[in-house]
């Protein structure tokens, strides 16, 4: 039962629990709507304020491991009756929900609408055994119904950490092995787990799979967990208000006796070496619950603080105001385990500088300086990058990574040593620098100036092993690659070393992206231990000791195999900067130094992106849009094509050649977007991207190809063939990012998409999103979405095809791959401009069916006897816009008068239930279609785009979206016709895109329908314009085509003969009903490159075995129009003049000879129609022939 208790001092209830009941229902076992049961009656919890906190107690509650979700708004389905509870504010640390403070039973203000919910990790997990606690002993976990062990194979303690964090038992002390606590029985669940140690759960960790092991329960593996942490404002791993674990609740330690033998202790068991400060008063803020600990008495040698003599659990005296907490030096100084003493100085004692401050460590911290006898501060007047470079090489502690002011780990007192400090960063002491002289400032301790470095050169004892670049030549981002274990550094060995390995040492050397993996001993032959060998990494592990490899010691090497690897050197830093937006620094002359403005582009920006491995280039900052760095100005007037594998492979003035200040520094803002998983290339992977300093996988609920568009866009991967669901590529680990993504396909960025928010998701990896992208573009001069020079995306870098055997079979697969229609063209000898930098491909060979390019058969990727005056290039019909090739050997040339110019607008009818006639109005500008507003839309504007679809009289001018709300763009708004304007664009408007509008404003026409052309009637049952029955003209009579062999080929001859765009379907069997009389052609055999029917292969004319039952058919895209962008001017099709006078062509319809005084005759009767010139070239002879606006 239940009962409530009033809380007078807070104004909120408890509800005590007394054999009540929790579930979950609308799902699982461990995650689903949360009911209580009060009163004999189920009722849900309202979502106000439901947070974390609040779920975990319920997965706690229930046994189901961590909290994964706290989901709102009746994510599981609305319950019915009461709502029990509403306001929950858990603090996380409750036995059950009804602990926590809320609004009181019944008191809401809620529908069943905003019922909670929580996704728990589903897994139930404990230690067991002989001599266990509540944080140590033998770990087992709960899968289907049954307790299981786990086997110790692999078992370290990174596994241990994952176990330690989700039982809420502080950091992991050891990781016990053998069965130390006792063997188990039953079931054996887990084996070769792999944590990385930032797992929420250990089954997200790899694993054999549940019940594949190969051991017996000698081999079972445990934890012990320090059962303390370290919590707080301002705390940090080593530092902060300490708390212990006992009877499932965390609690505080009171100040009372508090000192730095206890503070030891604590620091020991935490792993965070040297107490250096046992501080009491609340220093970091007031805890809440219980305090379990006063009187503590440490001798200082215990190995844990619950060893030490205390006043008993729970007995105490004290209030949260003296709540007790330790700062302790940091992760870089270790417990040497087996001498049970501390390694307290890497650094030379007779050094004259040192880091401390509340929260400092060995490698970061508040900057003294020792002088005349007497530690002092620096001021941070002027302090920054290049002055923490010198601090931090003179600590040994690796590179610097940030410049701290305003006494950020905290104000010391005494005095102030040094002010205006400008090292130039090559110094190697701080002292050396350039300042006011000892003792001279106008400072005071609130501006103590500190510094945090990365500490990879740090010698790490605690089995996390450290990696640095050695051998002849080296540089801090380039050299023999050596890491250290056992007190040794040694070397790693060639084998199986690539790129992927190289990027993790880059990386965890913060040296930028992998330029290179060496091997042979390129940069010299190390001596002593070879450490690794047959190292094999992902690319994505944090340490090169995380990757798979032999073993510490295992190999068949020597040392003429050392591996090495050559880093870009460049870096994001600066105000607000995160790894993947900030100014650009890059690495030269042992110093870092930025790149001027000047020229800068998103080129330039898109090669700093691609050599972080950080998406693509949203933008290029300028004018030091993350503040002012001091120092050098390494690049100026940097001119990248875009293709260039790293910056300083871009055309600039040459090392510290400029004409600028540091206002001008450049910077780069990155999409943060990458493709990972099992099989996954540079073009297609699971889509992971980076929020938070994390990365994290996107859910594939409504993952569709317009998402996709935009991811392969941002990573230039050209265009997308598939949005993969069901973690197709293999299940990603830790966040998920994104869920619900709706993309339009126009976005820059998948984060400029709508989405649910970061981390709101009701998804498992199981519905990890991913893409595959076509990795080919199309480019040059000239060149459009569906016409240009071939690239194709290989090792990082773009390169061109050879026209080596291209033809109109390898440009099918391109048009395909890029869903741009038929191949219409396969130009050689670079007709789009020649590229740069590699050829990819050469002697391509493709039967005209394969998916992507590089399926077909070549000579290897870089393989090549080609100049770039070779390249090769398509003409793609396109989806809505066409190139129409050469008609009879003629080149045409439009020149149109300005009176033309309405000519170069495209628009059409889209929507739900549209028809040719009938839609939503969308635009073609600015290469984008868009909507057009409904404010002050009427039969006027109707009126004009009927008559320039050439669809009669308007019938209704519909508003509110009647055709459904389009995307993207709206192009115009407030169109005011007078209804005699000749295209849309000529009415009077806003402005392209000036409008107040949103899609459910699109307007719309229904037309009257289209109105017959003088010069050509369509007949035969459903035919149009460009779809209907093939009839050719011969012997002065109609006949129809016979449908055996007919196919897309054939179709494609038609539509281009017809000036109908590309072939959509070649339909059989009479679909358009049969014709009468003659059946002229049979077994028709086009390649799709001829340009009229009758020159394809066929029997014969009158020479079949058909009846019309199988008429042939086609039905054509109908899209006439293309812009020649290199031309400036239209390419208006013609129907062939020079058409046998024996042979004429119409789709099931009347006959349409395109005679000269057929086409006066038209002028005559439509004397407003406009004219252009239009040259036909044949050899030296130029005609201007006056050509009709059709």
């Amino acid at each position: 039962m239940f009962s409530l208790n009033f809380n007078i001092k807070t104004g909120c209830c408890v509800l005590c629990l007394t054999g009540g009941q929790i579930r979950l229902t609308g799902s699982s076992r461990c995650f689903g709507r949360v009911e209580l049961h009060y009163n004999n009656t189920w009722g849900t919890v309202c979502d106000d304020e439901w947070d974390l906190n609040d779920a975990e107690v319920v997965c706690r509650e229930l046994d189901c491991g961590s909290a994964l979700n706290a989901t709102e708004s009746a994510l599981f389905g609305e319950g019915t009756g009461p709502i029990w509870l509403n306001g929950m504010r858990c603090s996380g640390k409750e036995s059950s929900l009804t602990e926590c403070w809320h609004s009181g039973s019944g008191s809401h203000n809620c529908t069943h609408s905003k019922d909670a919910g929580v996704i728990c990790s589903g897994v139930q997990i404990r230690l067991s055994g002989s001599g266990s606690t509540q944080c140590s002993g033998r770990v087992e976990i709960y899968h289907n119904n049954i307790w299981g062990t786990v086997c110790d194979d692999s078992w370290d303690l990174n596994d241990a950490m994952v176990v330690c964090r989700e039982l809420n038992c502080g950091a992991a002390l050891d990781a016990p092995q053998s069965a130390q606590f006792g063997e188990g029985t039953g079931q054996i669940w887990l084996d070769d787990v792999a944590c990385s140690g930032n797992e929420r759960s250990l089954t997200e960790c790899q694993h054999r799979g549940f019940g594949n092991p190969n051991c017996e329960h000698s081999e079972d593996a445990g934890v012990i967990c320090s059962g303390v942490r370290l919590s707080g404002s301002g705390s940090t791993r080593c530092s902060g208000r300490v708390e212990i674990y006992h009877n499932h609740s965390w609690g505080t330690v009171c100040d009372d006796k508090w000192d730095l033998n206890d503070a030891m202790v604590v620091c020991r068991e935490l792993n965070c070496g040297a107490a250096l400060d046992a501080t009491q008063s609340a220093t970091f803020g007031s805890g809440t619950g219980q305090i379990w600990l006063d009187d503590v008495d440490c001798s200082g040698n215990e190995r844990s603080l619950t060893e030490c003599q205390h006043s008993g659990f729970g007995n105490n005296n004290c209030r949260h105001s003296e709540d007790a907490g330790v700062i302790c030096s940091g992760e870089k100084i270790f417990v040497l385990s087996e001498l049970d003493s501390l390694l307290i100085s890497l650094t030379n004692a007779t050094k004259s500088v040192r880091l401390t401050g509340s929260g400092s460590t060995q490698c970061s911290g508040r900057v003294e300086i020792y002088h005349n006898n007497i530690w002092g501060t620096v001021c941070d007047d002027e302090w920054d990058l290049n002055d923490a470079m010198v601090v931090c090489r003179e600590l040994n502690c690796g590179a610097e990574l940030n410049v701290l002011q305003s006494g950020q780990f905290g104000e010391r007192s005494g005095q102030i040593w040094l002010d205006d400090v400008d090292c130039s960063g090559n110094e190697r002491s701080l002292t050396e620098c350039q300042h006011n002289g000892f003792g001279i400032h106008n400072c005071r301790h609130s501006k103590d100036a500190g510094v945090i470095c990365s500490g990879e050169k740090i010698f790490v004892l605690s089995g996390l092993d450290s990696v640095r670049l050695s051998g002849s030549g080296s540089t801090q981002c380039s050299g023999r690659v050596e890491v250290y274990h056992n007190n040794i550094w040694g070397t790693v060995c060639d084998d199986e070393w690539d790129l992927n390995d190289a990027m993790v040492v880059c990386r965890q050397l913060n040296c930028g992206a992998a330029l290179n993996s060496t091997q042979s001993a390129a940069l010299g032959e190390g001596t002593e231990q070879i450490w690794l060998d047959d190292v094999d990494c992902s690319g994505n592990e944090s340490s090169l000791t995380e990757c798979q490899h032999r073993g510490f010691g295992n190999h068949n090497c020597k040392h003429n195999e050392d591996a090495g690897v050559i880093c870009s050197g460049v870096r994001l830093a600066g105000s607000g900067s995160t790894r993947c937006s900030g100014k650009v620094e890059i690495y030269h002359n042992n110093s870092w130094g930025t790149v001027c403005d000047d020229e800068w582009d998103l080129n330039d920006a898109m090669v700093v992106c691609r050599e972080l491995n950080c998406g693509a280039a949203l933008n290029s900052t300028q004018s030091a849009a993350f503040g002012e760095r001091t120092g050098q100005i390494w690049l100026d007037d940097v001119a990248c094509s875009g293709n260039e594998s790293s910056l300083t492979e871009c055309q600039h003035n040459g090392f510290g050649i400029h004409n600028c200040t540091h206002s001008k520094d450049a910077g780069v803002i990155c999409s943060g977007i990458r493709l990972s998983g099992s099989g996954s290339t540079q073009c297609s992977g699971r889509v992971e991207i980076y929020h938070n300093n994390i990365w994290g996988t996107v859910c594939d609920d409504n993952w569709d190809l317009n998402d996709a568009m935009v991811v392969c866009r941002e990573l230039n991967c050209g265009a997308e063939l598939n949005a993969t669901q069901s973690a197709q590529f293999g299940e990603g680990t830790g966040q998920i990012w994104l869920d619900d993504v709706d993309c339009s396909g126009n976005e820059r960025s998948l984060i400029e998409c709508q989405h649910r928010g970061f981390g709101t998701h009701d998804c498992g990896h199981s519905e990890d999103a991913g893409v595959i992208c076509s990795g080919v573009r199309l480019s040059g001069s000239g060149s459009t979405q569906c016409s240009g020079r071939v690239e194709i995306y290989h090792n990082n870098i773009w390169g061109t095809v050879c026209d080596d055997s291209w033809d109109l079979n390898d440009a099918k697969v391109v048009c395909r791959e890029l869903n741009c229609g038929a191949a219409l063209d396969a130009p050689h000898s670079a007709q789009f401009g020649e590229g740069t930098g590699q050829i990819w491909l050469d002697d391509v060979d493709c039967s005209g069916n394969e998916r992507s390019l590089t399926e077909c058969q070549h000579s290897g990727f870089g393989n090549n006897n080609c100049e770039h005056s070779e390249d090769a290039g398509v003409i793609c019909s396109g989806e809505k816009i066409f190139v129409l090739s050469a008609l009879d050997s003629f080149s045409w040339f439009l020149v149109c008068l300005p009176f033309c110019s309405d000519l170069l607008l495209l628009i059409r009818l889209s929507g739900s239930g549209s028809t040719q006639c009938s839609g939503r109005v969308e635009i073609y500008h600015n290469n984008i279609w868009g909507t057009v507003c409904d404010d002050e839309w009427d039969l006027n504007d109707a009126l004009v785009v009927c008559r320039e679809l050439n669809c009669g009289t308007a019938l209704n001018a519909p508003q509110s979206a009647q055709f459904g709300s389009g995307t993207g763009k709206i192009w115009l708004d407030n169109v005011a016709c007078s209804g005699s304007e000749s295209s849309l664009t000529e009415c009077q408007h806003r402005g392209f895109g000036n409008h107040n509008c949103g899609h459910s404003e699109d307007a719309a026409v229904i037309c009257s329908g289209r109105k017959p052309e003088t010069d050509r009637e369509l007949s035969g049952s459903r035919s149009t314009q460009c779809s209907g029955r093939v009839e050719i003209y011969h012997n002065n009579i109609w006949g129809t085509v016979c449908d055996d062999e007919w196919d897309l080929n054939d179709a494609m001859v038609v539509c281009r003969e017809l000036n109908c765009g590309a072939a959509l379907n070649a339909t059989q069997s009479a679909k358009f009903g049969e014709g009468t009389g003659k059946i002229w052609l049979d077994n028709v055999a086009c390649s799709g490159s001829e340009s009229s029917l009758t020159e394809c292969q066929h029997r014969g004319f009158g020479n079949n075995n058909c009846g019309h039952s199988e008429d042939a058919a086609v039905i054509c895209s109908g899209e006439k129009i293309f812009v020649l962008s290199e031309l400036n001017s239209l390419l208006i099709s013609l129907t062939n003049a020079t058409k046998s006078p024996n042979v004429e062509m119409k789709i099931a319809g009347e006959w349409n000879p395109q005679r000269g005084s057929q086409r006066e005759k038209n002028k005559a009767k439509n004397p407003h129609s406009k004219q252009c010139l239009i040259f036909k070239t044949l050899q030296s002879n130029v005609n201007p022939i006056p050509l009709e606006q059709h």
